[in-house]
């Protein structure tokens, strides 16, 4: 009978499992005075009395020790005390009552041996109940063997839920920590990490779990970048924090951030700035449905602004975030979804006045730089002139401020996207110095940063499918890196900057060093598993890396800032960098040109206004624009001069 069957009631799991000991505790009696015999056929009836007064002593004290309390199937090292304490009052009761009963034929050596004996019997049975939990004697062979990184008291817990489950076995504990090796915990033995080359291979291994919650940031990359090397699956347990707060449970096994493979610790935000820019006010959130605009949004609903607006084109968009954002809005706080398009100046200024809205951040934009190249009039209407039109309705609003965010690509831009982010930057450093000098009190700033993990389009998601499906992995270039942050510091940062901005100032995160994407591309396959192609190039299930060459409008590296112009902030790791702008009449004549131009279409004049305007950026000779492709193609028809020099 399965002591934990979920079907008993707990009164009948204690009933029964009494009834065993009643049973057992005598039964353990007989035997000590068989074996003290050594013979079976032995006449106990000359002291008969002792064995129900082993089974009731015993009983009473398991009980008074709460040993009918405890679970079976959890049943650990502690929970062995009362059965130690129940026998040993049971083989004290049976050796006094022989004695003062003058039972001459009882052995007194007796009671030492039943103590011995009823252990093994009362403790023994629930130690095989919990293997049995544990699946000791279930599908042994056909679970997963893995390997528990850490030897704390997150791993040993870990193990107990492993071994409890069906799906894996723990078959070692990998820990740094050289007092531990050699050591078992819950059977499982100990091993170094200077031997996981070959340790891994040896046991069978295809998965790590890393049970070291309370490890810093920087500590947990330096192990992974050990653990990468090798060709196995790693998971991990939720952080300390999480645990503490209640989010989560040490037996909770996710996939491993990759997050923590940045090499450099996440940036925490400053809950005060937070607060700051958005309690009790009112928010417009344009591109809200995208990566950075939706994470944007769960940041601000939880420090409870009066209301936000979601704002965004896209109506799939919207309605897949429409209800995990009323889920975490609270009482406090109005949420409204609204359909609309930055380019349509009459609908902003609608919105912004109905909703009385206080702060803008404005998200809203083509990011993906291979594609709008592609769509390079589309790409300049939609960042460009649709940043004009939303920094347009502010100043005629009651709206006393606009964060806009931008991007790295803005700096030095050798593309169609990062020069049509550089000139929405100085539309924003226009109107900020236009504040400025009007006394208006608005204030407009920016926030620029590199590439945001599982961003969509970025090459996170891109090389999870491509490792998914064999490979190859595609790289465009040996020496390609860029800037990664998280999400959560991309959202974090917007509002802080605003927070802190008074007006024209461009924020940038301290990002560390760049990451060879070379080097993500490797780990991520290591991580999944498997081996790198050139690593192992015989067997079949190595991918490999294909290197593609840089697509068009694309840079080697990436920068964030432009000069040398750079100030600490409020927050130690954020930074402010003040650059050159335009002056307000010329930007003004720019942008009247730049909504014409795009409006017809015009190729050559869009051209000629980012190459005299945004510094050092000149349009690629050949086009992988279909339609100004086929302009070109058409020499001396319609308005398109060509454009190769």
């Amino acid at each position: 009978m399965k002591m934990d069957n979920p079907k008993m009631s707990d009164r009948a799991k204690r009933l029964t499992l009494m009834a065993m000991d009643a049973i057992t505790l005598p039964a353990a009696l007989w035997i000590a005075v068989t074996l003290r015999y050594g013979e079976v056929d032995v006449d106990m009836m000359a002291f008969w009395w002792v064995f129900p007064v082993v089974s009731v002593c015993g009983l009473c004290s398991f009980y008074c020790f709460d040993l009918y309390r405890a679970i079976v199937r959890y049943i650990g090292p502690s929970s062995m005390l009362p059965v130690f304490k129940g026998v040993t009052i049971a083989a004290l009761a049976a050796s006094l009552t022989a004695y003062l009963t003058g039972a001459v034929t009882f052995p007194r050596s007796a009671p030492i041996i039943f103590w011995f004996i009823a252990i093994l019997m009362i403790g023994g049975g629930r130690v095989a109940v919990r293997a049995y939990f544990y699946g000791l004697f279930n599908n042994y062979l056909l679970r997963e063997p893995v390997a528990i990184y850490g030897a704390g008291d997150a791993g040993a817990q870990l193990a107990v839920t492993l071994l409890s489950g069906t799906e894996y076995m723990p078959v070692a504990f990998l820990d740094d920590d050289k007092s531990l090796r050699k050591r078992t915990i819950h059977g499982i033995r100990v091993y170094g990490t200077n031997k996981l080359a070959t340790l891994i291979p040896a046991l069978g291994v295809k998965r790590i779990l890393l049970a070291m919650p309370s490890l810093s940031t920087s500590q947990r990359t330096r192990v992974l970048n050990n653990l990468t090397e090798l060709p196995v699956e790693i998971h991990t347990v939720p952080h300390m924090r999480e645990i503490l707060a209640g989010a989560a449970t040490v037996g909770e096994v996710k996939s491993i951030d990759l997050a923590d493979l940045l090499g450099r610790d996440v940036v925490p935000p400053d809950e005060g700035l937070l607060a700051d820019a958005i309690g009790g006010r009112n928010i417009l959130v344009t591109g809200a449905a995208g990566t950075i605009g939706s994470e944007l949004c769960r940041k601000i609903l939880k420090r409870e602004p009066r209301c936000l607006v979601v704002f965004d084109n896209s109506e799939y968009g919207l309605y897949n975030i429409e209800a995990e954002l009323q889920e975490l809005c609270s009482e406090r706080t109005e949420i409204v979804f609204l359909l609309g398009s930055i380019l349509n100046r009459g609908h902003l200024d609608d919105v912004l006045s109905t909703f009385e809205i206080n702060t803008v951040y404005h998200a809203a934009a083509y990011k993906h730089v291979p594609l709008v190249e592609q769509n390079i009039i589309e790409g300049v209407r939609n960042n460009v002139v649709g940043t004009w039109q939303v920094a347009s309705a502010v100043a005629d609003s009651k709206a006393e401020e606009l964060v806009m965010i931008s991007s790295d690509k803005a700096v030095r831009p050798t593309n169609v996207m990062g020069a049509s982010k550089r000139m929405a930057e100085l539309i924003i450093q226009g109107f900020a110095a236009k504040s400025a000098e009007t006394a208006s009190r608005k204030t407009y700033c920016m926030v620029r940063f590199g590439n945001v993990l599982r961003s969509s389009g970025s090459v996170v998601p891109l090389f999870e499918s491509q490792i998914t499906s064999g490979g190859p992995v595609t790289v465009t270039h040996p020496d390609a890196s860029r800037y990664f942050m998280t999400c959560d510091e991309a959202a974090e940062l917007v509002v802080q900057a605003g927070a802190m901005a008074e007006g024209g100032e461009i924020f940038v995160l301290d990002m560390g060093q760049p990451v060879l994407i070379r080097d993500l591309a490797e780990k991520m396959i290591h991580l999944s598993g498997h081996k790198v192609g050139e690593e192992a190039p015989s067997e079949p299930e190595s991918i490999e890396i294909d290197y593609i060459g840089l697509r068009p409008g694309e840079k080697l590296t990436e920068e964030l800032v432009i000069g040398e112009q750079i100030t600490g902030t409020r927050h130690p790791k954020i930074m402010r960098a003040n650059e050159d702008g335009l002056d307000w009449v010329e930007l003004e004549s720019v942008c009247s040109e730049l909504v014409g131009a795009s409006a017809r279409a015009d190729y050559r004049m869009v051209q000629q206004l980012l190459e005299a305007h945004v510094a050092g950026y000149k349009l690629a000779d050949s086009t992988v624009d279909p339609a100004l492709a086929r302009l070109q193609s058409r020499d001396g028809l319609g308005n398109v001069t060509p454009l190769k020099r």
